[in-house]
């Protein structure tokens, strides 16, 4: 109903505007106050001319503006929207523009009053307008329909990732409480009580970030140097974190705790047994519009295929389903996941495709 009334208050402010026109053009033909003006028809087709100009402009400063007011995915959508309806308009525009080459042919040896040929002219454009504007409520009905389509399905999408969100955080603490556990079990004291510090501020970030999709670079890379600080008091490995120069983290956005679980993969699949000749790598680059997060340990490696049968590698198996519902909800910045295991290291790769577009 919406759009019906919109393209009706289209089409009644173009039917107005000409109406205007065929009056002020029958005026000028028959008021002697502007008998001045008849042996210059010049006059009027120029005041037309610069009224129509100024309203084109007007209209077009109006849509640049409104469509620097809209987000990014609106954007699109509305970009897509105008694709669909530009064939038929500019179809339309010919054949309205051929009609009147057509229509001054013809009564081009013929004795009608000027206004009367300018008026049908006037009468083919809100007739145009009218095509227009029944156009533009069809495509408009079919894309609504289909835009609440995908509404729900990517509320169905977001759904299933605070899901996977909501399965990822107690999978992380129960890791980390069986870190405290094992030095407890060791009977270090001074390490396990300094353990659970790290684990209350980190467990606090987490829980800062629960609630939303999209969390600073500068955030997710601090959660991952206090989780691998806090890892380091039991496994003694060796670790570090790198970032390109040209990005800028604290204004970079990816996905709340996308690397958490490949971290987490590195430190218990990866370095742990090799406790202080363990090394974990974190490296974040830029290559062209894209955004790549690695995480690269020496360990022995791995069978993906076997391990994601096993029930400790429920991190892994989610990340895959998340990242693969992430995709189905941001198509055209696709991510992508690259797993590299050898039996001397293995080397996960994460590619935010088009970030930086």
């Amino acid at each position: 109903m919406k759009r019906f009334l919109s393209s009706l208050l289209h089409l009644s402010v173009g039917v107005c505007f000409m109406l205007f026109f065929v009056l002020f053009s029958y005026i000028w033909q028959t008021v002697p106050a502007l008998s001045f003006m008849k042996p210059h028809p010049f006059y009027f087709l120029g005041i037309v001319l610069l009224l129509t100009i100024i309203g084109i402009c007007g209209m077009g400063f109006w849509g640049i503006k409104r469509f620097q007011s809209l987000s990014k995915e609106e954007r699109k959508a509305r970009i897509l929207k105008s694709k669909k309806k530009m064939p038929f308009a500019l179809l339309a525009l010919v054949v309205y523009i051929a009609i009147v080459i057509i229509f001054l042919i013809l009564i081009r040896e013929k004795v009608f009053p000027l206004w009367v040929k300018i008026n049908f002219i006037y009468i083919l454009a809100v007739s145009f307008l009218i095509v227009l504007s029944i156009n533009n409520y069809v495509v408009d009905l079919s894309y609504d329909r289909k835009l609440k389509q995908s509404i729900q399905e990517k509320e169905s999408v977001n759904l299933k990732l605070r899901s996977i969100r909501s399965q990822l955080n107690p999978h992380f603490m129960f890791n980390a409480l069986t870190s405290i556990q094992g030095l407890m079990n060791k009977n270090d004291i001074p390490a396990a009580n300094h353990y659970l510090t790290l684990f209350a501020n980190l467990t606090r970030k987490v829980l800062n970030t629960s609630e939303q999709d999209l969390i600073s670079l500068e955030d997710e890379l601090k959660i991952q140097e206090d989780y691998l600080q806090m890892e380091q008091l039991r496994f003694g490995f060796q670790y570090e974190v790198t970032v390109s120069d040209e990005i800028n983290i604290a204004n970079t956005e990816i996905p709340a705790m996308l690397l958490q679980p490949f971290v987490e993969n590195a430190v218990k699949h990866g370095v742990a047994l090799l406790q202080q000749n363990g090394n974990i790598q974190v490296q974040v680059s830029k290559q062209g519009n894209n955004l790549v997060l690695s995480v690269t340990d020496n360990g022995k490696g791995f069978d993906k295929e076997k391990i994601t049968r096993k029930e400790g590698s429920l991190g892994l198996k989610l990340s895959e389903e998340r990242i693969a519902l992430l995709n189905q909800v941001h198509p055209d910045e696709p991510t992508t996941l690259i797993i590299d295991s050898k039996q001397t290291g293995t080397t996960i790769a994460i590619t935010l495709v088009n970030l930086f577009s």
